[in-house]
């Protein structure tokens, strides 16, 4: 046996033992016809406009009787919270409660609202259907008798979480699926509270199957030109850790680029759809303020595409390190300030993917974080209208699918997540991975055996993690390890022309496009660029010279520029910065002489072909290829 299964045996063998026999699988019956087990959805549904959970049965009939629509959550800093009868958050001053139409607004959704308000405060001789001012008073005392409320207890909205057991808590707007194990009070499970909100779509009543997700893994693969082998399988991977939400302790990243052309905009819609409604779309913008204020308290996974590098910092720089708080168990939280000197509170968690022409410059803690796949040019079709009409029916089956891939892996999770999470991140750590890369591919793995083996990893026979399993997993992993480890050993300079390789350069007629693109446009070319050929990148003190496609050598005057340090906003390259940290390359060396750029003689630096994007083998000069 391998070291890697023994390090997983040492793993397996320290492990909470879950199987599919014990006391709260039987209890809610999980099972999945696909693997012969008991097909009882593993929740109970509940909708909170149906008040069948209600403050009475808590507070007792004293107070506010049973069943009672409106959830009293308690008092703070002079204001009274409640879930309204459709189950949102609302908070309430004492003047308010004492007004009909206040009350009235609480009991929106129910039926008979005046029925249940004469419940708790019948009409006097002057009143209307109810008493306005006893009806108040009963719902303060009633908040009274609670512990104060905390405005900065978990506040969950829609997406998937994990509760207080193994088992998911899936919020879908008004409804909540919970397992009977959890600690309920209406709308407040196990110390959090889920209020109602905008509906999502749910999971699927059946699940998708192994053979349906080895189709689409198929047809990811050999539809689009992948730099990497496995690539439809990580993304399938990628879809099952994302579609959990908050459930997995850590979150995976993914980010794919390829130039134009390559399909990067239709992938991603179609990983968006296999998502189901644990995703918000797909957006062309990354703000991460707009993340905030959008999918605040949401477990869901956002998409970027575009996510190119801003002009002044504060884009996707701000989105990168954003994504890297959401990676840990507590998500990203954020505070900010407000003219009542109350704050705000963002809590963001969940996955996130972005796709752009060229990755953004990442620091190692960033890059730690994420998955990169990268995308040739699409394959020219022998036959385009057969190829569009495959594509279009890729897009149709995941948009089916998707709830589907949702579903399977809330059943699987409870059962199997933990363990096989546990395991994949010991083998990754006996091959070389530090932690944090255990980590990240880990949650990877877990993912990918979930969604592509109805069998768990380890035999429940033998007790001991399935050899050939652990085989198809390091063919996954050893790239992954060798990735995250040369971008470890990425240095300053290095960093430095990702960074302005990321800038985005304004054409002349409108549209933008990065330095990254014009770089490789002016290198496809066998001729040395003219002087108007590359006036785009002049404007940033950059020259392309030399001949032979993809040979060609980058000028990178010493002055500062203040175009340049646009594209470097927000780092420490700033202000003629650049030319220190090129100099930490070993084989860039000072141009012999001076070099015209932009109309003006400047002395400069020169990067060598084989950092530059679109650098390639030359049959005429017999140079050595490469990415």
């Amino acid at each position: 046996m391998s070291d890697g299964i023994k390090e997983v045996q040492g793993v397996i063998s320290r492990r909470e033992v879950i199987t599919s026999g014990d006391e709260n699988s039987d209890k809610i019956r999980i099972g999945s016809a696909h693997s012969g087990e008991g097909s009882a959805d593993p929740f109970d549904d509940v909708d909170a406009a149906d008040g069948d959970v209600g403050a009475g049965e808590v507070l007792g009939d004293d107070i506010l009787p049973p069943g009672f629509p409106v959830q009293p959550l308690g008092v703070a800093w002079g204001k009274f919270y409640f879930l309204t009868a459709r189950g949102e958050l609302t908070e309430m001053s004492a003047g308010a409660l004492s007004h009909r139409s206040s009350l009235v607004a609480l009991m929106v959704g129910v039926k008979d609202p005046m029925r249940h308000l004469a419940d708790i405060a019948e009409p006097g001789k002057r009143d209307t259907d109810f008493s306005a001012a006893k009806a108040g008073d009963k719902l303060m005392q009633a908040c009274g008798l609670l512990p104060l409320f905390d405005r900065y207890m978990p506040i969950r909205h829609t997406g998937t979480w994990r509760g207080a057991t193994r088992y998911p808590v899936v919020h879908l707007g008004e409804n909540l699926n919970v397992s009977p194990d959890e600690d309920r009070r209406g709308r407040m499970v196990s110390g959090a509270l889920y209020p109602a909100v905008p509906a999502i779509k749910g999971p699927a009543k059946a699940e998708i199957s192994v053979n349906e997700v080895q189709h689409l893994s198929r047809r990811i693969t050999n539809f689009w030109n992948w730099q990497c082998d496995n690539a439809g399988d990580l993304i399938i991977a990628w879809i099952g850790q994302a579609v959990l939400g908050q459930y997995p302790d850590w979150r995976t990243h993914l980010w794919i680029n390829g130039k134009n052309g390559s399909g990067k905009s239709t992938l991603l819609r179609i990983i968006s759809f296999l998502l189901g409604g644990m995703s918000v779309g797909v957006k062309n913008s990354a703000s991460a303020a707009s993340i905030r204020q959008t999918t605040n308290r949401m477990a869901a996974v956002r998409i970027f595409d575009e996510a190119e590098k801003s002009e002044n910092g504060g884009g996707v720089e701000d989105v990168i390190a954003m994504f890297r708080l959401m990676s840990g168990a507590e998500g990203a939280q954020m505070e900010k300030g407000t003219s009542d000197h109350s704050g705000i509170r963002f809590g963001l968690y969940g996955a996130g993917l972005l796709g752009s022409i060229i990755p953004g410059g990442m620091a190692p803690q960033d890059r730690s974080r994420f998955v990169m796949l990268t995308l040739g040019d699409r394959l020219a079709s022998a036959n385009p209208t057969d190829a569009a009409m495959f594509l279009d029916e890729l897009e149709q089956d995941a948009k089916a699918l998707g709830p589907a891939v949702w579903r399977r892996m809330l059943r699987l999770a409870p059962k199997r997540w933990d363990t096989a999470f546990r395991a994949y991140n010991a083998l990754v750590q006996s091959m070389g991975g530090r932690s944090r890369d255990g980590d990240t591919i880990g949650t990877l793995l877990a993912g990918w055996d979930l969604m592509l083996f109805d069998e768990p990893l380890i035999d429940p026979v033998t007790d001991q993690a399935r050899p050939e399993r652990i085989e198809r997993a390091k063919t996954l992993i050893q790239p992954l390890i060798e990735e995250t480890q040369e971008a470890d050993e990425l240095g300053e300079g290095e960093r430095l022309l990702n960074a302005i390789y990321g800038g985005v350069l304004h054409k002349e007629h409108g549209g933008v496009k990065t330095v990254a693109e014009e770089i490789m446009l002016l290198n496809s070319a066998s001729h040395s660029p003219s002087t108007s050929d590359g006036f785009l990148l002049a404007r940033l003190g950059l020259r392309l010279f030399g001949e032979g496609v993809g040979q060609k050598r980058l000028f990178v005057a010493n002055a500062e520029n203040s175009a340049l340090n646009k594209a470097l906003a927000g780092t420490r390259w700033r202000g003629g910065g650049h030319k220190a940290a090129l100099q930490t390359i070993a084989d860039v060396e000072p141009y012999p002489g001076t070099m015209r750029v932009a109309g003006v003689t400047q002395r400069g630096l020169v990067v060598p072909a084989r950092l530059l994007p679109g650098y390639g083998s030359n049959p005429e000069n017999g140079a050595d290829g490469g990415e």
